[in-house]
């Protein structure tokens, strides 16, 4: 299944309240067990603001963008800004429950791939959990490689713990 009136591009402080309510209804029907443990309000909206106008090189969000505007998902990328560590960056990513399944976050993971290129980082890593079958697919399919796992790495809201694989992948 496609979603071709889906646009993929950089957020805007306009995207704001819609991640922010994309996070919420996702949350709600349960779809973010391995990442989400509180709905967002209107501190999430004004942080989100704030990230986007600082137009900063160490933190980007690439969005999804139904046809009629609504964010139906997003891949966030954050780096250090100084440090030894400064070549290299984190991501994380979400498709809407309604919306996944669709290859939307296939699109997601290789814009923000080409943006952290663009922004002369060298290394990408992500930390999913092992049980999240789709994420660890997507992770291994675009080179990611599993650098160690995580005993317990996250706990989920009902209290129970779970392995997480640390990812990581060399940008060339």
């Amino acid at each position: 299944m496609t979603a071709p009136s889906v646009s993929i591009r950089l957020a805007t402080t306009d995207d704001a309240r819609g991640f922010v309510e994309a996070w919420n209804d996702s949350f709600r029907a349960g779809h973010l067990k391995y990442t989400g443990t509180q709905l967002r309000g209107r501190e999430h909206v004004r942080r989100f603001e704030a990230l986007c106008a600082q137009a900063a090189r160490h933190w980007f969000m690439v969005v999804a963008a139904a046809g009629n505007g609504a964010i139906v998902g997003n891949c966030t990328f954050v780096a250090p800004e100084r440090g030894r560590t400064r070549h290299r960056g984190e991501l994380g990513w979400m498709v809407r429950h309604d919306f996944a399944g669709r290859g939307i976050a296939t699109r997601l993971l290789r814009a923000a791939l080409a943006e952290a290129k663009r922004r002369g980082f060298k290394r990408v890593e992500a930390e999913v959990a092992a049980e999240n079958v789709a994420s660890v697919r997507l992770a291994k399919r675009f080179g990611f490689r599993v650098e160690g796992t995580r005993r317990a790495g996250i706990v989920l809201d009902s209290g129970r713990y779970l392995d997480t694989y640390l990812f990581g992948k060399v940008l060339r």
